[in-house]
């Protein structure tokens, strides 16, 4: 942007170097809030893994209970036949076994009935103490799993204690980071009051003559949609569901798609989609079937999944935290991409933008926009 020809060039080499200075503490503290949001990412996915590792060893414990009341029973059932048979010899009274070993006949055939019942009453013997090791070694796995299934949780308590500390410094660095922006604004606002106004009004002409040529471009290119689907009723199937397309998440609306002007440096730029403010670990899902082309990182942004529906028809989707699909994958309608990650700074959201042969459209014109929210 010109300067005007009074402007005192120290004055505004003065301002300049404090906007430099604001400007490169805003940009080390967006690192630093970027970094925290990971870390936090970061902490959900260690929890997630130590409660399914926990679930694990429940699971393991369950099955260890089962087996000793198992064992338990096994023994019970012993112990009801030792005594069962105890009484059927009691039974005999003195008098049998008396006539039993007095007669000449009978004592070989005794003797060997009196080895064949030691025999039996040595076999539960030695299946009772099989099973009561059995059970042994089974109460200490159980003992052990216990002791395990409580580090766990304790981990997973220190790490829940990690993620607060976390999010509260990342708190702390948003609100350093707003009065940073602050500051940044009042020199800014100072500088423009400095520069001339014929630039400024010369600029506005400039992007008034853009905006123009684009509002031209986007009207004549949907002229050029309109003939299309009349000389083919049968385009593409993403046309018949206009206005019936899943939003990525439920929530509030807080970025447009079109011109936008920024509240700090009121320079104008083109948003190529909107942007929905959501929580984070908010499940994002397609908003039409389709096929992952391409799946990235941007810092600032966290993951972006580019969804090719065919047709020339693409979704551009970023804000994941964690993504569940994989490049390649095909995806059905309202199927889980992911979800939303934690945000530098501000609310955590989810951007979406839908491209016609490389060109953006308005979302809105395509998603059910009875499922979101605007701001008033």
């Amino acid at each position: 942007m010109a300067l005007s020809e009074n402007l005192a060039p120290q004055e505004l080499s003065e301002k300049s170097a404090i906007l430099e200075e604001l400007s490169a503490k805003e940009k080390k503290i967006l690192t630093q809030l970027e970094d925290l949001a990971q870390k936090i990412n970061q902490k959900n996915q260690e929890i997630e893994q130590l409660e399914d590792e926990i679930a694990k060893k429940e699971l393991i414990l369950y099955q260890l209970s089962h087996d000793i009341r198992l064992r338990e029973e096994k023994l019970k059932e012993l112990e009801k036949r030792f005594y069962k048979r105890l009484e059927k010899l009691a039974t005999m009274g003195k008098v049998g076994w008396i006539n039993l070993i007095l007669s000449p006949g009978d004592i070989s055939s005794f003797l060997r009935k009196q080895e064949y019942v030691n025999l039996i009453f040595l076999h539960d013997q030695e299946i009772a103490k099989r099973l009561h090791q059995e059970k042994l070694a089974l109460e200490r796995k159980k003992s052990l799993l216990q002791k395990e299934i409580e580090k766990l949780n304790a981990l997973k308590e220190k790490y829940q204690e990690d993620k607060l500390v976390l999010e509260r410094l990342k708190t702390e660095k948003q609100a350093l980071l707003e009065e940073v922006r602050r500051n940044k604004r009042l020199y800014a606002e100072t500088l423009r009051m400095l520069q001339a106004a014929y630039a400024a009004i010369g600029k506005m002409a400039e992007e008034l003559e853009k905006t123009r040529k684009e509002l031209e471009a986007t009207r004549s290119r949907v002229e050029e949609i309109k003939r299309e689907k009349e000389e083919n009723q049968n385009f593409i199937p993403l046309f018949e569901a206009k206005g019936s397309l899943l939003p990525p998440v439920p929530g509030t609306v807080i970025k447009f798609y079109g011109l936008e002007i920024d509240q700090t440096t009121h320079e104008k730029h083109f948003n190529k989609g909107i942007t929905i403010a959501a929580p984070a670990m908010t499940p994002v899902v397609a908003p039409f079937c389709g096929k992952i082309r391409k799946i990235s990182f941007v810092a600032g942004q966290g993951s972006i999944i580019f969804l090719d529906h065919g047709y020339n028809f693409l979704s551009v989707i970023g804000g994941l935290g964690k993504v569940e699909k994989e490049l390649g994958d095909f995806v059905k309608k309202g199927e889980v991409l992911g979800y939303v990650g934690e945000a530098p700074f501000g609310k955590a959201h989810v951007y979406y933008e839908l491209r016609y042969k490389g060109k953006p459209l308005n979302p809105l014109d395509w998603l059910d926009t009875d499922k979101l929210n605007f701001l008033p």
